[in-house]
């Protein structure tokens, strides 16, 4: 398979205020990675080897922490937004990268992972144009996507109606065709400006239900408790580093940094992240809190619910 991804990386990051006045969303801290990463190595690990990345905000940065983290195994080319083009408009603005064949598309925002290889089968088998791969909701949080017996997309929203429904969960199967459908060279919505204009003149544009794992990041507290998700993933063993002149009191689930600093009388745990270059000092205490590169806590201080950057503390009720 020689597919292209794109992962969709423009956006302000408004709702992970303030995370994001320090780091753009696409490149917060992960278990050590960035963000985007994860599903960047889902759709790599199905056979998609190339990728371009849309981005708006501090464009240089997201670079280089994308580049530390996939060094040359993986190719990423990237487009600048001076103007956010939203993902319609960010979409048509890669066509030069996209248009040689079947392409897939993915947020930067979210942990994802479902059964790629039956959503590719079910889109070349419907003959698609589009194919949004959709998740149950049963409590109704997110913008159900209608389909009727076939899979075809009816609607978009709680009114509209159709035989099943599900919500988007930011992957779709695209062919190249679609970029003409796209409205050119300005800012859209890929849902709203083109999916529900070709699904009402019976384009074939069609949904795959299906299920897997679904986390979302985009405020303080949807980071910290996916992160902590995956961090309960790990196996243990692989969740912590031997601490120079002694050990710490640690309490699985952990992940610290190889380059963190941790005082040898520091109690770490359950569910604590200390990533690279993060300082926990003596008789200081981390649970359920994310340490991100360069904080530091200070002596005797303890910190839970929170996430605590080199600027600030964001509390997490």
């Amino acid at each position: 398979m020689n597919m292209k991804g794109m992962i969709l990386a423009a956006g302000l990051g408004t709702r992970l205020r303030p995370l994001s006045y320090e780091l753009p969303k696409p490149i917060v801290p992960v278990l050590g990675r960035p963000l985007c990463s994860y599903n960047m190595e889902f759709l790599f690990q199905e056979g998609v080897k190339t990728f371009v990345m849309n981005l708006h905000r501090q464009p240089k940065m997201i670079q280089q922490r994308v580049a530390g983290w996939t060094g040359k195994k993986i190719r990423v080319e990237y487009t600048v937004e001076p103007e956010i083009l939203g993902t319609g408009g960010g979409i048509w603005n890669a066509s030069n990268f996209l248009k040689d064949g079947t392409f897939v598309t993915a947020n930067s925002d979210a942990v994802v992972r479902f059964p790629f290889s039956s959503a590719l089968a079910y889109h070349r088998e419907k003959r698609a144009l589009v194919t949004l791969v959709l998740f149950p909701d049963p409590d109704r949080r997110h913008t159900p996507v209608w389909t009727d017996g076939e899979g075809r997309i009816t609607g978009i929203g709680p009114t509209a109606g159709g035989d099943r429904s599900g919500f988007y969960t930011g992957f779709q199967i695209v062919e190249p065709a679609l970029l003409r459908e796209i409205p050119p060279g300005r800012p859209s919505c890929i849902i709203r400006d083109t999916y529900a204009r070709l699904a009402g003149g019976g384009a074939p544009v069609f949904g795959f239900h299906s299920s897997g794992y679904f986390r979302e990041f985009g405020s303080p507290a949807d980071y910290l408790n996916g992160t902590l998700a995956l961090l309960s993933e790990r196996p243990v063993g692989t969740q912590s580093n031997p601490v120079a002149g002694g050990n710490p009191i640690v309490a699985p689930p952990v992940y610290i940094s190889p380059g963190a600093r941790i005082a040898p009388d520091a109690r770490i745990g359950p569910d604590a992240v200390i990533e690279e270059g993060a300082v926990v000092e003596e008789g200081a205490s981390v649970d359920r809190a994310i340490l991100w590169p360069g904080a530091v806590l200070g002596a005797g201080k303890s910190i839970t619910r929170a996430i605590l950057t080199p600027r600030r503390c964001v509390q997490v009720s």
